[in-house]
């Protein structure tokens, strides 16, 4: 991790749970997939006791693909424009999720908006990492909108997804400052590193609230 920036996370988790067997995720990633490499890095290090079932992808040309190729996980695209119905899209999402036996769909870098249909699919088993300081900015264009703002601080937060977007239970935020200098390139570099250190925490942690039924009645 650079140290060449302060940042705050918040609550201060530093270690990841145990499981045993392994939890088991899914992620659903359309771009380069950094947090998805991530979370395969720690995983075979063996500090985050993941096992990763599944990639899916809605872009033929998402970075992530050669990534889940490289360590033979299992990857899946699923395009939204080859299905007549939003639901059908989300169905055949689902389907894959079901099909490896997912504890945990892990929103990383997912660039479509799910329906209520797929949330209860997955009911308080879907997080998402979102590029802000929720409940601030949310949406698809949260890092150039702080900057437009002329916001002083920013990051980034996992969440719980709801049916609201962005809206759902926070599980871990990390705070950085904006720099006057910063644009979206170099304000993104570092909320993206900040981001590589609380995802795998926060799906330590919603991992642990998962197999102990916390969130059975949540």
């Amino acid at each position: 991790m650079d140290k060449s920036f302060n940042y705050i996370i918040s609550p201060e988790i530093s270690e990841f749970r145990k499981f045993s067997p392994k939890l088991k995720i899914g992620v659903l990633a359309s771009g380069r997939g950094t947090n998805f490499q991530e979370l395969i890095n720690l995983s075979e290090k063996g500090d985050l006791d993941v096992d990763i079932k599944v990639l899916i992808t809605n872009k033929d040309d998402a970075g992530c693909i050669k990534r889940a190729e490289s360590v033979k996980i299992p990857h899946k695209i699923i395009r939204d424009n080859d299905f007549l119905h939003r639901e059908l899209f989300e169905l055949e999402i689902v389907n894959n999720l079901i099909n490896h036996d997912v504890e945990l769909v892990v929103m990383a870098g997912w660039m479509k908006i799910v329906t209520p249909f797929f949330i209860n699919k997955f009911k308080n088993k879907i997080i998402n990492i979102h590029p802000s300081l929720l409940p601030a900015y949310k949406g698809g264009s949260a890092i150039n909108d702080a900057i437009l703002n002329g916001s002083k601080i920013t990051g980034c937060s996992v969440h719980f997804v709801e049916e609201e977007v962005d809206s759902g239970s926070l599980i871990m935020q990390a705070a950085l400052s904006i720099r006057d200098d910063d644009d979206i390139e170099s304000l993104s570099k570092r909320i993206h590193m900040l981001e590589h250190k609380i995802l795998p925490l926060s799906i330590s942690h919603a991992g642990f609230l998962i197999r102990s039924n916390f969130m059975e009645n949540y």
